[in-house]
């Protein structure tokens, strides 16, 4: 699965990462607590871009709970695109990273699992998002799986017939595959994310199958530093902070 002993050399590993990891920011003005970037539409509560996820769902945007932010170009942009490599080719398979991308799952999960179940009420099962162009299995499935053990990873979802993609979450963005079994709890799982279209995505196809979602995790949240000076401006202000395990990572309410 990875070359790591586990759990030996995971705390040796994720501190050499953290050179490369951002804060996101926590809750307060100008910040967008549903998706950890900046409010682009203040006074209102949450940015332009979880306003019309709302919008076009009608249903609110999830709440994520992050490890860290990411920019491109960046080496952490490189460790979650190469962990699993690109089907055009632009971006390799690098094997190595794989074990960086499991790392950082592992030491979340040692560092804030816990409070994550307590914040979120509990959940039973976790549940990757699948790629819109990837068949499966997801690379992400096996790394979670090897990292959380002890939550059983679910695969219910398959890409849907709806145009899903930057900015255009969909209804019928993804199909589930599963009967919804009594008391199941879903915490949606992703590697990264831009604007959120994927991950709603999911959760509302999930939501209207009849499953709980308790919450979303992702590993890093895109920041567009060129978009407007309010977004360079958060991105200099976290990356000035200097990353702790302990502390860095954002563990959202519900």
């Amino acid at each position: 699965m990875t070359g790591l002993d586990w759990p030996d050399r995971i705390v040796e590993l994720s501190d050499r990462l953290v050179t490369e990891l951002v804060p996101p920011p926590t809750d307060g003005p100008g910040i967008c607590s549903r998706c950890r970037t900046w409010n682009d539409a203040e006074p209102e509560p949450e940015c332009s871009n979880c306003a019309e996820v709302r919008s076009l769902l009608g249903a609110e945007p999830l709440r994520i709970s992050a490890v860290s932010l990411y920019r491109k170009p960046s080496i952490l942009r490189d460790w979650l695109t190469q962990y699993k490599g690109r089907l055009d080719d632009v971006d390799p398979f690098v094997p190595a990273y794989r074990d960086i991308v499991a790392a950082m799952l592992a030491r979340f999960h040692k560092e804030h699992g816990n409070l994550l179940q307590r914040r979120l009420g509990g959940y039973d099962r976790v549940l990757i998002v699948p790629s819109t162009s990837r068949p499966p299995p997801h690379p992400l499935e096996s790394l979670v799986a090897a990292t959380w053990t002890s939550t059983p990873v679910l695969r219910a979802l398959k890409r849907g017939t709806g145009d899903l993609g930057f900015r255009k979450p969909a209804k019928d963005g993804y199909v589930v595959t599963e009967p919804t079994a009594t008391n199941r709890r879903v915490l949606i799982v992703d590697d990264v994310y831009t604007t959120g279209s994927r991950l709603n995505s999911a959760a509302y196809a999930l939501r209207d199958a009849g499953f709980e979602i308790a919450g979303a995790f992702v590993i890093a949240r895109r920041v567009n530093v060129d978009f407007d000076a309010r977004a360079a401006e958060m991105w200099n202000r976290q990356s000035a902070k200097a990353f702790r395990w302990d502390t860095s990572p954002v563990v959202a309410t519900p």
